[in-house]
């Protein structure tokens, strides 16, 4: 590999063949598509990417020096887990969805069509051989210690953001005497699936709370959730229609929880509303048509997600805090509702209890991380005996283990220090005019 720097680092590209479903005997085999790249002295660190369903070799291309400050406390390894990118079988959905342009499209319908794909999807590469029991966080967790113990890693540490550190999470409960550390950051504890409704109106309160004193917003937003409202209203009475698309209050709304874990998105929410107030909703009108039409969800990551699930005390907290929130249960669909078109595994509740033990972690969360907040990150350190939280104000989903500051605290917790820094922050500045 060449680095943008002109650095050479040797790497290796290959495959590895595991059982689809390990507990089932005569079951089929499939391939792990990998990449190993050589580094310091240390134990090998594997990066774990997120989705589920982000295939690894396919973010190293485009972001070629991801993984280069790795390399100085010893090899690296990316690859792509069961069913996605260069791994065989792909399990990518040949459909599309196919909603209505003309009109406006609420949720049963959305759902209804999410439904018909999952099952269509599911029925296509079950014609092909695929057995969907073979698609879980705990068979991926066991790719990732046959990967390690195949390239000759007996001891090995991993690094996984998002659905990423969920998956951490079940190798440090299977896998956990052979970890020397784990990364962990946009902390999915191992019941945080699915989401919790009261934590996007939490959210959204807070961001309303920075812009109606924001100076870059002139005064021009100084209640954020009472404009949203406005906005929701008109489109239930009335649908808007823009670039031949017809956009409605499901849509919206659905996009727009869909996007609080983006800090593009929520630094542009109140000038996109404030837009739809004058009557303009073209910045949406792309994104609603990709919404209706768009590649219906690969099988690997409606599986996954379905198998992890949620407890029924976390699914009926859910089901009651939707029915008071103004976003409702949006922030999971189409889950649950999709699984039983799916008709895959589920891991049961013991699957989903907190991971407790000794492996050393550090976990990073932003505090306006809409998809998984805070709170993930310090629920789930309680279960670790060495366990080191850092907090990034006003950092979102994205990579907030970038930050310079976060960055030399992971140097440290890898160099096997106990970092010093608990709590830093990044600027946020709302766009006025994000059109």
């Amino acid at each position: 590999m060449v680095a943008r720097d002109g650095r050479r680092v040797p790497c290796e590209i290959g495959t590895l063949e595991v059982p689809e479903v390990r507990s089932r005997q005569g079951s089929g085999m499939i391939e792990l598509a990998f990449a190993r790249f050589v580094g310091g002295g240390g134990p090998a660190l594997v990066y774990l990417e997120g989705g589920p369903g982000e295939p690894g070799l396919s973010v190293w291309e485009e972001l070629p020096d991801r993984y280069l400050p790795f390399l100085e406390y010893g090899d690296v390894v990316v690859f792509d887990q069961r069913g996605t990118g260069r791994s065989r079988p792909c399990l990518e959905s040949p459909f599309s969805r196919e909603l209505p342009l003309d009109r406006a499209v609420g949720r049963a319908e959305f759902l209804a069509e999410c439904q018909a794909k999952a099952a269509a999807t599911a029925a296509f590469w079950r014609e092909r051989g695929v057995d969907t029991g073979g698609y879980t966080t705990e068979e991926s967790a066991g790719d990732v210690a046959d990967l390690m113990s195949a390239l000759g890693y007996e001891v090995f540490r991993t690094i996984g953001g998002s659905y990423g550190s969920h998956l951490s999470l079940s190798v440090i409960r299977r896998h956990g005497d052979r970890l020397d550390r784990s990364v962990l950051y946009a902390v999915e504890g191992t019941d945080d699936t699915y989401k919790l409704p009261s934590n996007t109106d939490a959210h959204l309160a807070k961001l309303a709370t920075m812009a109606a004193t924001a100076p870059e917003l002139d005064g021009r937003v100084p209640d954020l959730l009472g404009l949203m409202g406005r906005v929701f209203d008109r489109l239930a009475e009335t649908p808007a229609e823009a670039d031949g698309v017809v956009i409605g209050e499901f849509d919206v709304k659905y996009l727009t929880v869909s996007g609080l874990g983006m800090a593009s998105f929520l630094k542009r929410l109140p000038g996109l509303f404030l837009a739809m107030e004058q009557g303009d909703f073209t910045p949406w009108a792309e994104h609603v048509r990709q919404l209706r039409t768009g590649p219906a969800e690969a099988l690997m990551s409606l599986v996954m997600d379905c198998a992890s699930g949620a407890t029924r005390e976390r699914l009926r907290r859910i089901e009651e805090e939707a029915a008071t929130s103004p976003f409702g249960d949006l922030m999971n669909l189409p889950f649950p509702g999709v699984c039983a078109a799916v008709r895959g595994p589920d891991l049961g509740d013991g699957f989903r209890a907190p991971v407790r033990s000794d492996v050393p972690a550090l976990l990073v969360n932003g505090t306006l991380d809409g998809r998984t907040p805070e709170t993930n990150a310090l629920a789930v350190a309680r279960g670790f005996a060495n366990a080191h939280v850092i907090l990034v104000e006003n950092a979102a989903h994205q990579f907030a283990y970038e930050h310079p500051d976060v960055s030399g605290a992971v140097r440290d917790f890898l160099s096997g220090r106990t970092p010093s820094l608990s709590r830093t922050r990044i600027g946020f500045r709302f766009d006025p005019d994000p059109r």
